[in-house]
């Protein structure tokens, strides 16, 4: 299908590559909003995190998709458009592997467009661990202190 290439240790790009077309995906500090933009520079992809729920709009060329959680104790989200589905995605924060990826129904998604998605789950499963480990921080500091 493609390739997925993390920018390295606590970067916040990456590469993605499918088709022979190649896409940088970027995303930035203190934002819910990661951007892929091709070749030329010209943007193909945004993703729009919801400030309060998890998930958020996802717009690819020209379609506009919703990324929605699927599951209420896992970082796993639905590609969807209204109530289709084209693909199921299982996040962690963590391991060689952290996004799998199910497609319910592949004539509907372009293979940049699910590299895409996955890299936007994993920043998204990356997030939910940070706020619980913040959390749980919090927590214990406030207990024993």
């Amino acid at each position: 299908m493609g390739t997925l290439r993390l920018g390295g240790f606590a970067s916040r790009s990456a590469t993605v590559e499918a088709g022979g077309i190649r896409w940088q995906i970027s995303r930035r500090f203190w934002s819910s909003v990661i951007q892929a933009t091709g070749e030329a520079g010209a943007p193909t992809g945004e993703f729009l995190g919801r400030t309060i729920r998890r998930g958020g709009t996802l717009h690819w060329g020209a379609s506009e998709f919703t990324l929605r959680p699927a599951s209420t104790w896992r970082e796993r989200y639905a590609l969807a458009v209204g109530d289709h589905e084209f693909a199921i995605f299982d996040g962690k924060s963590w391991g060689r592997r952290p996004v799998k990826v199910t497609i319910a129904d592949p004539s509907g998604v372009e293979p940049g467009l699910l590299l895409f998605a996955a890299y936007v789950v994993r920043v998204l499963a990356e997030n939910a661990d940070s706020a619980a480990a913040g959390a749980a921080t919090a927590s214990t500091a406030a207990t024993s202190g």
